[in-house]
């Protein structure tokens, strides 16, 4: 066994030359190396040039995430500053909300928005997260930040579409109250007699007048002061020719004294539609339009209605 160790050693002991050979005057040069002195040279060339891969391999690792944060952090700055400016779109969006609804005479909803939502500017979050961000913490701010701060204007945006949508239904129902109200006159001329008592211009008796008479030529046009149809367009004892038209479930319109009828029963008619002309039939004693009211269906003063929109 020693005699083999011994072996070994000497071995490794033993020279190996290397001669560098240059192909012009200079000498060659011999060098002696032990094959030990290889064999430990090798390993550690071997190791150090695996030393030097790992260190590097890291310091590039870490290159890399230092420059995927810098992006990262210029993204968050920039979602941050688009969060902002929703939120203050969505404000101002609030805020014309009020403004049509004070116009529109609705029911405010300042005190939902304020127990809902806050006054406005940027939550607690937010101004975390921008404050982390400025400072250059970054590790501390999460996706978690972005998602609450989405989240938040998500709920802000679903909130003031219903209140869009609130206003909305309030002026399509605006819309078809005006469109299906009595709100205008309904030919030109002045009242020559008022809704309510009077002594009756035939017989002389005092009556309830139901409606308002408004003078004018013979042939002055006659218009339908709202949307409605026709249920009645024809001949009637003391009306003469007459027009009643039906204006939703609510108002009803009559037309009486017409000399000439323009539409027939069924007949869907619009506000400010051309419907008879004026004349004297029935019981009259000059030309003139008898106008009746009827809001569910009992006759109401006319006068109110003699307007050139709703109030």
């Amino acid at each position: 066994m020693k005699k083999y160790f011994r072996s070994i050693i000497a071995e490794l002991k033993r020279k190996t030359t290397v001669i560098f050979i240059h192909h012009g005057k200079i000498k060659p040069i011999k060098l002696n190396f032990s094959l030990l002195f290889i064999l430990i040279f090798g390993f550690s060339w071997t190791l150090l040039t695996l030393w030097a891969g790992f260190i590097s391999g890291r310091h590039i690792d870490y290159v890399k995430i230092k420059a995927d944060n810098e992006i990262m952090k210029v993204r968050m700055l920039f979602f941050s500053d688009e969060i902002k400016k929703s939120k203050e779109m969505l404000a101002q969006i609030k805020q014309n909300d009020e403004q049509i609804r004070s116009l529109l005479a609705m029911n405010s909803k300042k005190a939902i928005i304020e127990e809902g939502l806050g006054y406005g500017g940027p939550t607690p979050i937010e101004s975390s997260a921008l404050s982390t961000i400025l400072s250059g913490n970054f590790n501390k701010f999460s996706y978690q930040d972005i998602i609450n701060q989405s989240l938040g204007l998500f709920e802000e945006y679903k909130f003031t579409l219903k209140s869009y949508s609130e206003v909305m239904m309030h002026i399509n129902a605006q819309r078809i109250k005006f469109r299906y109200t009595p709100s205008m006159w309904p030919c030109e001329g002045v009242i020559s007699s008022p809704y309510g008592f009077r002594t009756h211009p035939i017989f002389g008796y005092r009556f309830f007048h139901s409606g308002i008479d408004i003078a004018n030529m013979k042939g002055t046009p006659i218009y339908s002061t709202a949307d409605g149809t026709v249920i009645l367009a024809g001949r009637k004892t003391g009306y003469g020719n007459v027009i009643v038209v039906q204006h939703s479930n609510l108002y009803r319109t009559v037309y009486a004294h017409l000399s000439k009828i323009l539409v027939i029963k069924g007949e869907s008619l619009t506000k400010g539609q051309m419907i008879a002309k004026m004349g004297s039939t029935g019981r009259s004693t000059d030309n003139h339009l008898h106008y009746e009211v009827h809001f569910r269906k009992k006759p109401v003063n006319p006068i109110k209605f003699l307007s050139s929109y709703l109030k």
